[in-house]
């Protein structure tokens, strides 16, 4: 069992990501040993509040046609400088590069408002292992001032080769794979050249496989790859509109890199009451993700 002692870290205002990404850097080398124990740690901002610009400037980038709208993937994208500052803390036994995002769960109650302020945290949730490594899970919550969480969104992530210590978790179910019931649909995805630089602009992802060529060499891809949560942005700007109502749960499972420029395929189809969806190379050789939408 795990003796780590639960820790909140309250902090004023979103934290600078720059000495965040110096700190990764700085770790990039570190050994991890195995066993790994996560800790129970947990960052916070109360009464955090939406800037009209950057919603804007976000929605247009990922192809979400009203510039007021609070998508349902940007609050995690909001929260980003919390869960950097949070995996880059002395004593976080994992270094934030060589982290593989590999499936994301995002929950609402409603949709939430541009003009509202929420309580938001960042917390280390459940670790696992599985065949590749370790999965550790990342809760974003944004509660109503002083009280409930109205969306939550759940990041798995996996560091290859380490094991965890303790008592392995139940792994979460995986979002369902594209039904063959039904008409599928197909719809084409443009991710330019640029898109990692400019989408880095934006959600202060700045690690370097999305950002040009020469730099995702360094890390063993033939070209820069594609934000994941870009890329399931435009999954939603694509498919929320062919719902009859706001979408409470959307669910990826993120599967081969998209690398830039590129061209894919989304595929839906209809299952009760949502879409399941898969986006696929242009040539349909490689699953780029997957998932549900309801």
């Amino acid at each position: 069992m795990s003796t780590t002692t639960a820790r909140v870290f309250d902090l004023p205002a979103l934290p600078p990501v720059l000495p965040a990404f110096a700190r990764a850097a700085l770790s990039a080398s570190r050994k991890v040993g195995s066993p790994v124990e996560i800790p129970q740690w947990t960052v916070r901002v109360a009464s955090l509040g939406f800037d009209r610009q950057h919603v804007a400037t976000y929605n247009a980038l990922c192809g979400i046609s009203r510039a007021d709208q609070v998508a349902m993937t940007y609050p995690q994208v909001l929260a980003t400088p919390l869960y950097l500052n949070l995996m880059t803390r002395p004593g976080f036994p994992l270094p934030l590069m060589g982290l593989v995002h590999v499936g994301n769960r995002i929950e609402a109650r409603r949709e939430l408002r541009i003009d509202e302020n929420f309580d938001v945290s960042v917390s280390l949730g459940a670790s696992r292992e599985v065949r590749a490594g370790l999965e550790l899970d990342l809760i974003i919550s944004f509660n109503e001032l002083g009280g409930d969480a109205i969306w939550q969104a759940t990041m798995t992530l996996l560091r290859r080769g380490v094991k965890r210590q303790g008592e392995a978790s139940a792994r979460p179910p995986a979002a369902a794979p594209v039904s063959e019931a039904g008409i599928a649909q197909y719809v084409a995805i443009r991710a330019p050249e640029d898109i990692g630089r400019r989408y880095a602009r934006i959600s202060h992802d700045f690690n370097p496989i999305h950002l040009h060529a020469a730099s995702a060499k360094l890390f063993g891809f033939k070209r820069a790859i594609a934000h994941g949560l870009w890329t399931k942005a435009r999954v939603l700007a694509e498919l929320s509109p062919r719902l009859a109502q706001a979408p409470r749960r959307f669910d990826v499972q993120f599967r081969q890199p998209l690398l830039l420029p590129g061209r894919a395929t989304l595929r839906h189809t209809p299952n009760a009451g949502g879409l399941d969806f898969s986006l696929v190379e242009a040539n349909g050789s490689k699953v780029h993700l997957s998932g549900t939408l309801r």
